[in-house]
């Protein structure tokens, strides 16, 4: 098989699913150690990545979150000038409007269209930017990568990208998310303040419109009158303008925990007893695999992808309405045998996603790509 020489556009910098993306994937691409792949990283952050003689690290300055279309369309298509690739992968919704050089394939992982199903939980800016970028990547790349079967179908029928350009690439969950020692979740629980006879709950993704905290934060006040003692722990960076009244004056039983690093976080969904997200819209919903990955089983609502991703693997309600939370929350509050089914469960399912299938699906959407 002929030599294959890639760029690839990460945003590392950020707390968030397509960073995590972006990172995990190029160390599994790094992995497989395919005969004459070479990856040329162009990102924000060089120290998330460990150079070596397939891997070159590139620093693209990325100032500011709202530097973003700059990076994109500038500082990308002149750093690619000074590479000798095959193609550029962009992994956060966007190419370079400028395109990326001649003779070169471009592309592209869409993680998810909510900002074409529910505009209104993003900013003017927001729009204005992540419509424009997805419209012309869609329509520029050779390939286009998604990361759910859901997110493949939303992009078919909501851009009319043609089925035969799209590879479904599901995500993997990285491995130092797994289920904690009695020893290891006894002490986290105690850093967390939670005591032996109370149910901790946790949210873990950025705090925003379409993520639904409050729906979790009211179902959690609805246990709470029905006597459990129930707490929730609220992970994730918060979006630049939104400022929920919640967020401002919490109720006693939340616990406002920030942006969490990796560590952090298998030591919150280690010490969970379940974790919770109303979200409406996922691409993926990483958060739900890494929670599974640690033994925590999930609450969520059908919808989008979450499906495809818990399997069984949790609860999932018809629609993120407090009642219905609730209620899925109160069956694993209630019965200590379901919450350690469902985690077994919960194993197996996150055990199913790898980084290295996402690596060996992505090498295959390259060549594909290539040959378009």
């Amino acid at each position: 098989m002929r030599p294959l020489r890639v760029a690839i556009g990460v945003v590392a910098g950020t707390i968030g699913g397509p960073a995590t993306y972006g990172v995990q994937l190029v160390g599994a691409l790094a992995a497989l150690n395919e005969p004459g792949f070479r990856l040329e990283v162009l990102t924000d952050r060089p120290g998330a990545f460990a150079a070596s003689d397939t891997l070159g690290v590139h620093r693209v300055a990325l100032p500011s979150p709202w530097a973003q279309p700059f990076w994109d369309n500038v500082a990308i298509p002149l750093a690619l000038r000074r590479l000798d690739v095959d193609l550029y992968h962009g992994t956060k919704h966007a190419l370079p409007l400028p395109g990326v050089g001649r003779g070169r394939a471009a592309i592209v992982t869409i993680h998810d269209l909510a900002v074409l199903a529910e505009p209104e939980t993003f900013s003017r800016a927001q729009r204005l930017q992540l419509r424009l970028h997805l419209t012309h990547a869609a329509r520029a790349a050779d390939r286009i990568l998604c990361v759910s079967n859901h997110a493949a179908e939303d992009l078919q029928q909501r851009l009319g990208v043609a089925p035969q350009r799209i590879s479904v690439v599901p995500n993997g969950v990285a491995s130092q998310f797994r289920p904690p020692s009695p020893e290891e979740r006894q002490a986290a629980r105690a850093r967390l303040g939670i005591g032996p006879d109370e149910i901790l709950a946790a949210f873990v993704g950025t705090v925003q419109p379409r993520k639904r905290i409050e729906v979790a934060i009211a179902a959690v006040e609805i246990l709470r009158g029905k006597g459990f003692k129930i707490r929730l722990a609220i992970a994730g960076r918060r979006r630049r303008g939104y400022a929920p009244a919640w967020l401002g004056e919490p109720p006693a039983s939340v616990l406002l925990l920030g942006e969490l690093p990796d560590p952090a976080l298998v030591e919150l969904y280690g010490a969970a007893d379940l974790m919770v997200s109303p979200s409406t819209f996922e691409g993926f919903g990483l958060t739900f695999a890494e929670a599974m990955a640690c033994g925590c089983p999930v609450v969520g609502v059908a919808v989008t992808s979450i499906p495809e991703v818990v399997g069984e693997g949790g609860l999932l309600v018809a629609g993120s309405e407090p009642g219905l939370v609730a209620a899925a929350m109160e069956e694993l509050a209630a019965d200590g045998s379901l919450r350690a089914d469902l985690a077994r469960r919960a194993l197996a399912q996150a055990a199913r996603l790898t980084w290295d299938r996402a690596a060996r699906l992505t090498l295959g959407a390259y060549r594909a790509g290539l040959n378009r």
